[in-house]
């Protein structure tokens, strides 16, 4: 760990200590100055009062200074106050908020009395590695530049007024520094975020307080992550408001998912951990909301980086806003009956070393884009061992998401009703080859055809095949894929959960 002597002789510490001597004696002059105008006047004899009044009374030169002094002294004693623009930022004031005890958010605007030196000391622990070497898996994408501690300590010192002006925060400052990897990794062009240093830079000059946000603003950032071969692939969550204030209440919104870990800061609920960008940010979202009942309006930002060695490279940046919408398709799952978490676990193949959750990612990218998900389900649900619960209920609930050119329950319904008769008599004949044949109609007349081979099939093996004739009435030629995918997606499932409850009886088929 970094030695407490070390962080009070890094550079600019002496700097600080004077300037409070200063704030002491200019306060006790105030209080000198205040005294005296507050003083009763003592009027000499045969002087009017007014003039009285002119001798004691301080001029407009005088109480110009005062004010002056009373601005120094407050920007002095809050040590940091920086107006807040951009996400980065945002990420960096709430992680500040943390490690500062005095620190306030108001607005756009972070305010604390707290040294950077003294914030940085109390973040160190969660900032350093098991072996307490720069820096945690998770920060090293951003910080992996600066291989030592003594290479933070310029953005440690306290910023000093003067005539520059910082592009992000608009402060006046004496020192700026190029805007870079540090301040905002979203600045920098992908082939200099790739770079090993990544001092790669965007426009602009910002200042040391802008610098250390940026340095602090991993901290805030929940994530996860996972190792493929030599790359560490981490994918980071984040709420971003319309202002710092309502950004930060949306992350104690979110804390509730805060769990501390080697590999993930998160917590949802969902058997098989998230890993990929989507299904975390899906996952996350409905955890909340089971605890909470809404979900707040942010933008949820969510990133992936890959980190191999000595390279990094964005892999994916996005957003969610539409929480509306989102919380009205939880809210229909659960009043139809179903478990959502339930969904999107049997959507995850197990496996060794890690499960495969490709699927689960793709699915959760559509119900977060409100895509239709019966054609993808149709061609996935064949890769699965066990049936996909709550697959009925997130169907119908889907369909009736805001954007989603959806079906009628009635049409959802017979096709289930349709598909579980084939699905039962694929099962009973152990003929899994005759769903893929299904699946695999081309047009209508291909459906028709097959499901008329499927009727004489079963017949003669006397596992009958009766499809209801009303499903047959609402296929046309403008809207019958649908309804096909949903047949497959029915008849697939059936044939999975009579196969599961045989295999759990050993072997024996289980009566549908």
């Amino acid at each position: 760990m970094l030695q407490k002597s070390v962080i009070i002789d890094l550079e600019g510490g002496e700097s600080y200590w004077k300037t409070k001597e200063i704030s002491t004696k200019m306060t006790a002059w105030m209080k000198m100055t205040d005294s005296v105008s507050e003083a009763a006047p003592v009027l000499p004899a045969g002087a009017k009062e007014s003039s009285a009044t002119a001798v004691v009374a301080p001029s407009r030169k005088e109480e110009t200074s005062a004010k002056t002094v009373k601005t120094i002294l407050n920007q002095k004693r809050c040590l940091m106050r920086v107006h807040i623009r951009s996400f980065w930022q945002m990420a960096g004031a709430v992680a500040i908020k943390r490690y500062a005890a005095d620190c306030t958010i108001t607005e756009n605007l972070l305010e604390t009395a707290t040294p950077k030196k003294v914030i940085f000391e109390n973040a160190l622990k969660d900032m350093l590695n098991k072996n307490d070497k720069p820096w945690a898996p998770n920060l090293r994408p951003f910080l992996k530049q600066y291989t030592v501690l003594d290479k933070v300590s310029k953005m440690l010192e306290e910023n000093k007024i003067g005539r520059k002006v910082c592009s992000l925060c608009g402060s006046r400052v004496a020192t700026l520094e190029k805007l870079s990897m540090l301040g905002d990794p979203l600045s920098v062009k992908a082939e200099n975020f790739q770079s090993f240093f990544s001092f790669g830079s965007g426009s602009g000059e910002v200042c040391l307080d802008c610098q250390f946000l940026g340095m602090m603003a991993g901290l805030a950032l929940f994530y996860t992550s996972y190792k493929d071969g030599q790359d560490y692939v981490i994918t980071y969550l984040f709420p971003e408001s319309d202002t710092l204030e309502s950004t930060y209440n949306t992350f104690l919104w979110m804390k509730d998912l805060h769990e501390p870990g080697s590999w993930r800061n998160l917590k949802v609920k969902a058997r098989f951990y998230p890993q990929e960008p989507y299904e975390t940010l899906l996952l996350s979202l409905h955890t909340m909301f089971e605890k909470t009942r809404f979900i707040p309006h942010s933008s949820f930002k969510v990133m992936q980086v890959s980190n191999t060695g000595r390279n990094n490279s964005f892999l994916n940046f996005d957003s969610f806003e539409r929480v509306e919408e989102l919380s009205a398709f939880f809210k229909n799952v659960e009043t139809l009956g179903g478990d959502f978490s339930k969904f999107m676990d049997s959507l995850v193949i197990p496996g060794s070393p890690s499960a495969d959750v490709s699927r689960r990612e793709e699915i959760a990218r559509m119900i977060l884009s409100f895509k239709p998900l019966e054609e993808r389900l149709q061609m996935i649900i064949f890769d699965f061992d066990y049936p996909v619960r709550s697959i009925y209920e997130v169907i119908i609930a889907s369909n009736t998401m805001k954007g989603v050119n959806g079906l009628d329950q009635t049409t959802i319904d017979l096709s289930k009703k349709a598909g579980e008769v084939i699905g039962n008599a694929v099962f009973e004949a152990q003929n899994f080859g005759d769903l893929y044949s299904l699946r695999n109609s081309r047009s209508l007349e291909d459906l028709l055809l097959t499901i008329a081979d499927l009727e004489f099939k079963y017949a003669k093996e006397d596992w009958k095949i009766r499809i209801p004739e009303e499903f047959i009435r609402i296929l046309n030629e403008e809207t019958w894929k649908k309804p096909k995918a949903l047949l497959v997606i029915f008849a697939v499932n059936k044939y999975l959960s009579r196969h599961y409850a045989s295999s759990q009886n050993g072997g024996e088929k289980i009566a549908d």
